[in-house]
């Protein structure tokens, strides 16, 4: 017997009370907590108590004065030294034995005394488990070498054959600061690319499969479902499997679960294991933010929990344990949710501001500038990129099937969807006061990513995409510049890719949609002596400066 067990070390005889009293105090002791270890004078186990075990004890009308030999577990699971170490933990337990563990192991010498204590979720991992991502975008791609950077075995599984071609070589599809170097690391070492036509033999799967919405503003997951259908023809006993897409709230019970179960003929009561881990990662800083922010994790139950945990313990310092497979997917839900309606609001303060031609932004500065009770953003030409479009639908849609109408999440969306209308009008407006034609226009578009701080080359969702689709519509005339999506994708949006200089060359309108820093070391006066006059120069994150540009007699200045 060790001499570190010495704190919960009880005799058959100690009362139920004092037993209590002693696994109240082992956590502050570093000792296992909720358990006690019943011995006898030799200190070989006779059985154990755990606080749950006292609970059902005073609930079936025990007290606290009778003697804990009466209420005690008479055959807890015991494993011999001898078929355990903390280097291989190969002990094999059938499944119908571990579904009824609590949480605590014990490791037994030759005269039953206890040597070792070990937590379940320690037993049916290994030390260093291996990691398949499925899905490499921007979420499944960061999460791939975040994982092999902490020395994980990691294998990186998509779809798409080009995409794993160019991994392959050490070349990302995707701009993330930081990421080229760490695939090319890493890479052909503890990082495998493959596609999903190549089996998987990993011990956890972590699905980061898109989840985009229709033109009825509903969850497709039809992604997820081929990924999900992909994870179980390789899905072995005592695999996890963490979902990490964004998904409606009952997916992972109601679809994943099942989908696994049926194609694996595994049981998820025992024979694997699930948990939710959404993302919650800014694009352009997903690489440090993985390292950083909180994990919300929830399992499908408390081993799912402790395993999943071990995973992003290696990642992040802070680990948020929910309740349920579907706080936290509501989580995810409701942090872009949140973030929609706020710009939302700062949004129609803008509209409302432009009939009355102030100036948004110094009004909201203003508003904000020592008052504490405000924190209004300021507004800008739409909310793009993938989640903050997608997200406050999918929770619209789950919202619905419970019989609940989310009215104002739904007022938020129809703001922000408006904003490219009314940028339009604007647009429009200044052609009618030159009586010049729109599709006579020379109109010039800057910023294509979805935002320009911090760097990403992401143009999904992107509001420069909802102007420029409108645009094609009564224009063959404009063109595009963005500091980082390239000049091939520009041309893809029916928009004509060109240099700043030749841009601004002619042009009768330029739209400033995105924010991205090299914007500010322009010589703006410089570039707008090149338009025609006159100019209507729309800066849509007010990065210049109303009293600035105005100094130029020849420019219309226009913002939110």
């Amino acid at each position: 017997m060790t001499k570190k067990f010495k704190g919960i070390l009880v005799s058959p005889q100690t009362g139920i009370k004092d037993v209590l009293e002693i696994i109240n105090q082992a956590p502050h002791n570093n000792l296992p907590s909720g358990i006690a270890l019943i011995v006898d004078d030799s200190n070989s186990l006779l059985g154990i108590v755990t606080d749950g075990d006292i609970r059902r004890a005073l609930l079936e009308n025990h007290n606290l004065s009778e003697t804990v030999d009466v209420i005690m577990n008479k055959s807890p699971l015991t494993i011999h030294e001898s078929d355990f170490t903390d280097k291989t933990n190969t002990v094999s337990i059938h499944p119908d034995k571990l579904k009824t563990i609590d949480h605590n192991i014990l490791i037994v010498n030759d005269n039953n005394q206890v040597v070792d204590i070990i937590n379940k979720s320690q037993l049916v991992q290994k030390n260093t488990p291996s990691i398949a991502v499925i899905g490499l975008g921007y979420v499944g791609l960061t999460l791939a070498v975040s994982l092999a950077e902490v020395g994980f075995t990691v294998t990186g599984v998509d779809s798409n054959e080009e995409i794993v071609k160019k991994l392959n070589q050490g070349t990302p599809h995707i701009h993330e600061i930081g990421l080229d170097s760490l695939l090319k690391f890493h890479v052909g070492k503890n990082l495998k690319i493959q596609t999903t036509s190549s089996e998987s033999n990993s011990d956890v799967y972590i699905l980061c499969v898109q989840t985009p919405i229709d033109d009825n503003n509903e969850p497709i997951l039809d992604y997820l479902n081929s990924a999900t259908e992909y994870v179980a023809n390789n899905l072995s006993k005592n695999n996890l499997v963490i979902i990490r897409s964004t998904v409606p709230i009952g997916t992972t019970r109601n679809n994943i679960i099942p989908i696994l179960e049926n194609s694996s003929g595994l049981d998820s009561n025992s024979d694997f294991y699930v948990a939710s881990a959404p993302e919650r990662t800014l694009a352009g800083k997903a690489l440090k933010e993985i390292r950083e922010l909180p994990q919300i994790i929830a399992g499908f139950n408390s081993t799912s929990s402790q395993l999943a945990n071990g995973i992003f313990n290696k990642l992040t310092p802070t680990i948020i344990n929910v309740n349920s497979l579907e706080e936290a997917e509501l989580i995810k839900l409701m942090d872009n949710t949140f973030r929609d309606m706020i710009f939302a609001y700062s949004n129609q303060i803008a509209l409302l501001a432009d009939n009355y031609g102030i100036d948004t932004s110094k009004l909201i500065q203003a508003a904000n500038e020592g008052y504490p009770r405000n924190n209004i953003p300021q507004p800008s030409p739409g909310v793009g990129g993938i989640c903050l479009k997608k997200d406050p639908h999918i929770l619209i849609s789950s919202s619905k099937n419970t019989g609940y109408i989310p009215k104002l999440t739904e007022l938020a969306r129809l703001v922000n969807e408006s904003m490219s209308d009314h940028i339009i009008k604007k647009i429009e407006r200044f052609s009618k006061s030159q009586n010049k034609d729109v599709s006579k226009l020379k109109i010039f578009v800057v910023g294509f990513a979805f935002k320009g701080n911090p760097e990403t080359s992401d143009t999904r969702q992107s509001s420069t995409l909802d102007v420029t689709n409108k645009l094609s519509k009564i224009s063959n005339n404009v063109f595009g510049y963005d500091p980082v999506v390239t000049e091939t994708q520009i041309d893809s949006f029916n928009v004509k890719s060109t240099s700043i200089e030749e841009g601004f060359k002619n042009a009768d309108c330029v739209l400033i949609m995105n924010n991205h820093d090299s914007y500010s070391k322009w010589d703006v006066y410089s570039l707008l002596s090149k338009t025609n006059q006159p100019c209507m120069f729309f800066d849509g994150w007010s990065l210049f400066g109303r009293k600035m540009i105005e100094k130029i007699e020849y420019v219309d200045y226009q913002t939110i």
